[in-house]
């Protein structure tokens, strides 16, 4: 049985920036800690503070790309060595976008679940378009109907495209 397997599951073995809260709030416990071996359960901590073994806390991981993955977590193990103290940390409750996020980084060869759900949305849409212009196109009577809607259509299109540009520099 792999190391993987026995932590059940894979490791990113890349050091991330993460921040030890108490998780009633308040101050930060350490806003300088490193998680080393992350994974979808936890990781291992290299931390200025003294953790408790059993003792709760909340965390945030500074994640690649500018995104962070919070959460909170129990203190499995806890070693003070002489420049810095070295604990596990499980976690115990994240969010499901946070999840997401922090199983991303850890397996990226997963299945990306929203961005295939896009690309399928686009090509049912366009097999869609592709189907309704073969039957305009092929009866008369659609056709002339399009040739006389065809000003409103335009307008409608040119007047959603020009609100949408609109919402967009609001936004930022």
């Amino acid at each position: 049985m792999s190391d993987d397997e026995k932590r059940g599951g894979a490791r990113f073995l890349t050091d991330l920036n993460v921040e030890l809260r108490p998780l009633k709030g308040g101050e930060a416990i350490d806003d300088r800690a490193i998680a080393h071996d992350v994974s979808a359960k936890g990781f291992k901590v290299e931390t200025q503070a003294e953790l408790a073994e059993k003792s709760v806390l909340a965390f945030t991981l500074q994640l690649p790309a500018g995104q962070t993955a919070s959460g909170k977590g129990r203190v499995a193990w806890s070693r003070k060595e002489t420049f810095a103290t070295w604990a596990g940390i499980e976690i115990t409750s994240m969010s499901w976008g946070d999840k997401r996020r922090l199983a991303h980084v850890v397996n990226p060869d997963a299945v990306d679940w929203e961005n295939l759900t896009s690309v399928c949305l686009k090509v049912i849409m366009a097999v869609t378009v592709i189907i309704a212009a073969h039957r305009v196109f092929y009866n008369g009577q659609l056709r002339g109907l399009l040739s006389a809607l065809a000003p409103k259509i335009i307008a409608l299109f040119v007047m959603g495209w020009a609100l949408v540009g609109m919402l967009k520099k609001e936004n930022h």
